[in-house]
């Protein structure tokens, strides 16, 4: 629960920038809202190819090096201790602990590569792995976060504070809504 001080400090500069956009129009100085995309004039530069996204995103579900994020060396290393330089100098959440003198595990189920691009796909989905060349797999996302919730809201919108546009907005921006 927030106190009273606490709601006008986190709301004030939303409520500003609300009395300052009404100021500006009332004298002329705000900018028009014509076009397309209202304000935004003749955004998007071009037409968007697609019709319809479908994004899905599963908060908790297995890890993605047991579902599309195939690591060999995970294989490898399986049944023995963490590495030191897999730990070292790295923080990790309280619920997990630091995974120093634990074990390594292999995916749970095997991987196999799919379609043309050769992606790699766990057992665990074998139908996504039949459309793995319609898919976009993105592995490249990366946070210091170490708590589900800052990293989630880091990977939807690329900040770790929540109140960025996220990766949904931008697809529906793209798409002319």
């Amino acid at each position: 629960m927030i106190n009273r001080r606490q709601f006008f400090g986190r709301t004030a500069t939303g409520i500003g920038a609300a009395a300052l956009g009404d100021l500006l129009q009332q004298d002329g100085l705000a900018g028009q809202t014509d076009g397309a995309f209202g304000g935004l004039g003749s955004v998007p530069h071009f037409a968007p190819k697609a019709k319809r996204v479908i994004y899905l995103f599963m908060n908790g579900a297995p890890t993605h090096t047991d579902l599309y994020d195939y690591k060999p060396l995970q294989e490898q290393l399986h049944g023995k201790p963490v590495p030191q330089d897999f730990v070292e100098g790295k923080r990790f959440s309280t619920m997990t602990g630091n995974p120093q003198g634990k074990l390594m595990l292999a995916p749970i189920e095997p991987f196999k590569q799919h379609g043309q691009s050769g992606a790699w796909v766990s057992n665990f989905m074998p139908h996504v792995g039949k459309a793995a060349d319609d898919i976009c797999f993105i592995k490249s996302m990366h946070t210091e976060q170490v708590n589900h919730a800052p990293a989630i809201s880091f990977f939807m919108s690329g900040a770790e504070i929540p109140g960025r546009p996220t990766l949904g907005a931008w697809l529906s921006y793209g798409l002319g809504s």
